[in-house]
């Protein structure tokens, strides 16, 4: 579905986090000055910077129409994450925790909405490890934040959320060696610079990237993609969706489908 997020809004989420000796009329009018849209790629609406995030959105081509994406970049000193789970299913909107941040749609989920994959929350396991040999993981630890293959991570999670594809490899490779053509809206973990973002393309049903455009629009370098060194595909189509604090209002949209959980980001 296509993340409708009001200006305001965001701001309103990120206030918490801005420097204190700034004021909200500085922080504004700094945030919002749009950057030059370049001939192709990235053509970045608004650019909203505080101690705990920095939020990009805007607009890039592919399809028949413009995809809307936002990226939501993490300052690990000033955030943690914490999984929220749905049973039975909910509104995006209804699992942003108080005091959090933003949520975006986590990995996979059954019908009934159990988590399909693992699923590791404050040390707690939430659902059992599938198949490790495919996809990766989003980890978070001491050993800091990981993106990548469960192959290569080197400590034991509090925090992990396991899903597929690996749509960039930690080589830099695209992950994507075969494409079956379906296009949907798509969530994204990726790490640019050892810093984590949460990335969201939002399209109509049927008219976000194929799994090959998402990989070559995450690894190619700004302007024309997002710079990912390493990214993990989670859950797509109707579920793709990010919320912003405050509570909801008029100006936003949850995602199309309910979820089974969420990721929800807080300030630490």
């Amino acid at each position: 579905m296509r993340a409708r997020l009001g200006l305001g809004l965001m701001l309103a989420a990120l206030g918490a986090c801005r420097k204190p000796s700034e004021s909200r009329a500085e922080h504004e009018a700094a945030a919002v000055a749009p950057s030059a849209p370049p001939a192709a790629g990235l053509t970045v609406g608004s650019d909203i910077s505080s101690s705990c995030l920095r939020v990009r959105a805007g607009t890039l081509p592919g399809g028949a129409a413009l995809w809307g994406f936002t990226d939501i970049e993490l300052d690990a000193a000033h955030t943690r994450l914490e999984i929220e789970l749905a049973k039975g299913g909910a509104a995006l909107s209804q699992l942003l925790p108080e005091g959090g941040l933003a949520v975006v749609n986590g990995g996979y989920f059954e019908a009934d909405f159990r988590p399909s994959t693992w699923l590791k929350n404050d040390g707690v396991e939430l659902a059992a490890k599938s198949d490790t040999s495919k996809g990766g993981l989003l980890a978070v630890g001491a050993g800091g934040v990981y993106v990548g293959p469960f192959s290569a991570l080197r400590f034991e999670p509090k925090l992990a959320v396991q899903s597929f594809p690996l749509l960039v490899e930690l080589d830099g490779r695209s992950g994507i060696h075969r494409d079956d053509g379906r296009r949907a809206a798509r969530t994204v973990a990726c790490l640019v610079d050892r810093a984590l973002h949460f990335i969201v393309i939002a399209a109509p049903r049927g008219e976000g990237p194929t799994l090959f455009e998402a990989a070559d629009l995450l690894r190619a370098a700004a302007p024309l993609g997002f710079g990912c060194d390493v990214a993990l595909n989670l859950d797509g189509g109707p579920s793709t969706g990010v919320w912003f604090a405050p509570t909801i209002n008029s100006r936003q949209r949850a995602p199309l489908a309910n979820v089974g959980y969420a990721i929800a980001i807080l300030p630490r």
